[in-house]
């Protein structure tokens, strides 16, 4: 269900292969035909990955916005450099641009979210405190994990963008930012069982409205958001919605929000 073809390098006409593909970082430096790969992701492709001389590679760099189809050069002690076989720049991504707002959980769960909302194409990921949010220490020395989370699923299923995932806000100042034009901003919430995300869309269809630009999704803990937050939420145009007859656990419920999502956005 994937909304992106990230992943279909053939799609486009182009013969990109099937090879793994990686996101450089700052330190990669890209020199006419040449890539030099240095730091943590250099010690990542040679100790985990084990790349040798020839390996085939797909690397995305952010900073020139271009996917490279590579092969190693050579590996050092320091360095793996890298030939550039051809490149082209990174496909735009089509609207919705999906934000997901989720409270904050336990960490190994918040983690799971974290990847797969990354592996179904959310775009942005903002962690929430809340009255009702469970974990412990500062959450904010968690961003780097979550960073590297992300990055390493948005590899495995061959996105060409990671998620951008922001520092932990409180929940009372991410309900009342100012909403951003065309866009829909909905609250799993228990308070309207019947309240479906796929009818939202298909109102806006009937109304000859054009598909929103942006969807933000705000989901709440174990517990859901209480009665205040929920309130204050409203009152800022959130729209209550459903994610179906069963209690879920929080990292469930993002999930099908996004999934949900996906498909009425393309119906």
């Amino acid at each position: 269900m994937t909304r992106h073809n990230d992943g279909d390098l053939h799609a486009a006409g182009d013969d990109f292969g099937l090879v793994p593909r990686y996101f450089l970082d700052e330190s990669a430096r890209v020199e006419d035909d040449t890539i030099i790969i240095t730091g943590g992701k250099a010690n990542r492709l040679k100790r985990v990955m084990r790349v040798r001389r020839d390996d085939p590679l797909e690397l995305v760099h952010p900073s020139t916005d271009r996917l490279y189809q590579a092969a190693v050069e050579r590996v050092t002690r320091d360095d793996v450099i890298c030939r550039v076989i051809k490149s082209r720049p990174r496909r735009s991504l089509p609207p919705p641009r999906i934000v997901i707002s989720a409270s904050l959980i336990r960490p190994q769960r918040y983690d799971f979210m974290i990847e797969k909302a990354t592996e179904l194409g959310v775009d942005e990921i903002r962690p929430v405190w809340s009255h009702r949010a469970i974990i412990r220490g500062d959450a904010s020395q968690r961003l780097h994990r979550w960073r590297r989370l992300a990055t390493e699923a948005a590899e495995q299923c061959r996105r060409e963008y990671r998620p951008e995932i922001h520092p932990p806000m409180q929940v009372t100042d991410l309900v009342t930012e100012e909403q951003q034009p065309n866009s829909l901003r909905l609250l799993a919430s228990a308070l309207e069982p019947d309240q479906r995300i796929a009818p939202i869309f298909q109102q806006r269809r009937d109304e000859g409205l054009v598909p929103p630009s942006f969807v933000h999704l705000l989901i709440g803990p174990e517990g859901g958001y209480t009665l205040e937050e929920a309130t204050l939420a409203r009152s800022h145009g959130w729209q209550p919605i459903s994610l179906g007859n069963r209690p879920l656990r929080a990292e469930t419920a993002a999930i099908i929000a996004i999934a949900l999502t996906l498909e009425a956005a393309r119906s």
